[in-house]
């Protein structure tokens, strides 16, 4: 017999309560080169089950009592799934065999002279599936990790096409075209607090301020005009700051929220906290006067530019692969689905 090479070093369990089956066994399968490992003892073999994978295990129907071998099959069944059991026996059983089959077992085969090639033959076919099953799931993983970093490529050289589309038409990135102006609310009852910032950052330069003097006020401007940045003061007449940014965060997750205490008159610097997406407060600047906010805020603005630019690469590769990106969508699905399927039956 020609034995499929991938049957070899594959792990097999022989459990029989008869030594001269399990030496026999051993000696059988040690030719097509698998590993055997024997035992009479069910405990034992659980035990294995738990700690190795086995591709085969033969479990003789009636150790270490009759019928005890079904229990076995049942355990191995939950416990290793993938691994494929044949139950030996040495009585012709029809109840035997429809409990066997009942419970999960790849084969039942009599314990006669004249079945070994046949047992020898099953045991190597079962070992050989499940090698090609464990490399097709690895195929199938790679696949799905080849196709992400194809798209990614893709991606990369549609934004370089992109780039040299807008220096061919002498758009720069130094233009603002990519973003604009950056609209800003800020919340704070100080009617001078909106004139200081508009002297640092003027329209001229890109930015447009609305005030807002309350918190729930601040709310329904934010709702209305969906700002890109929303600066709010710590200290408001009707609502704490920290509430007011936590509800906006919710209720505008793409704005670029800040938390800010103005300097005090005993000359205490004041401070500004970035608000991320879980609610927590990072201090980004301390100020002691209007014109030290620029810097952060123009780090801000920075941002938002490259992420207006991604937006805008994003956008353009959509439209003009929106059928390939449909394909790649579905395959990508199917394959979501079949390695989830294949893990779900590794796992029972």
């Amino acid at each position: 017999m020609s034995n499929p090479p991938v049957a070899a070093g594959q792990e097999v369990l022989v459990v029989d309560a008869d030594d001269q089956v399990v030496k026999g066994l051993d000696r059988l399968l040690t030719r097509v080169g698998m590993i055997v490992t024997g035992t009479h003892d069910p405990i034992r073999a659980r035990d294995q089950l738990l700690n190795k994978f086995y591709a085969v295990a033969l479990v003789d129907a009636d150790t270490p009592t009759p019928g005890g071998g079904i229990e076995l099959l049942q355990f191995a069944r939950d416990k290793s799934p993938l691994t494929s059991v044949v139950i030996m026996t040495a009585r012709k059983s029809y109840e035997t065999a429809v409990k066997a089959f009942r419970a999960g077992a790849a084969d039942v085969v009599l314990k006669e002279p004249d079945v070994v090639p046949y047992l020898r033959e099953r045991v190597v076919e079962a070992a050989t599936d499940i090698k090609a099953t464990a490399d097709r799931n690895s195929l199938l993983e790679e696949v799905a990790e080849t196709h992400e970093e194809f798209l990614r490529r893709l991606r990369d050289v549609a934004r370089e096409g992109l780039d040299l589309e807008d220096r061919l038409s002498g758009r720069t990135e130094e233009d603002g075209a990519d973003l604009g102006t950056v609209s800003v609310v800020l919340v704070d009852d100080d009617q001078k607090a909106l004139a200081a910032l508009q002297k640092v950052l003027p329209e001229s330069a890109g930015w447009h301020f609305r005030a807002a003097f309350t918190g729930g006020e601040a709310l329904d401007v934010v709702m209305q005009e969906r700002p890109q940045v929303v600066m709010v003061k710590e200290d408001l007449p009707d609502l704490p700051g920290s509430m007011v940014v936590h509800t906006m965060k919710s209720s505008a997750p793409d704005a670029v929220v800040l938390l800010y205490t103005p300097p005090g008159q005993s000359g205490r610097p004041g401070d500004v906290k970035l608000v991320d997406t879980n609610g927590a407060m990072n201090t980004i600047a301390s100020y002691s006067d209007a014109g030290q906010l620029a810097a952060p805020l123009g780090e801000i603005r920075e941002a938002l530019r490259t992420k207006s630019k991604e937006r805008r690469y994003l956008q353009a590769f959509r439209q003009r692969h929106f059928e390939f990106l449909q394909r790649y969508n579905g395959i990508k699905h199917r394959l979501k689905e079949e390695l989830d399927r294949r893990k779900k039956k590794t796992h029972g």
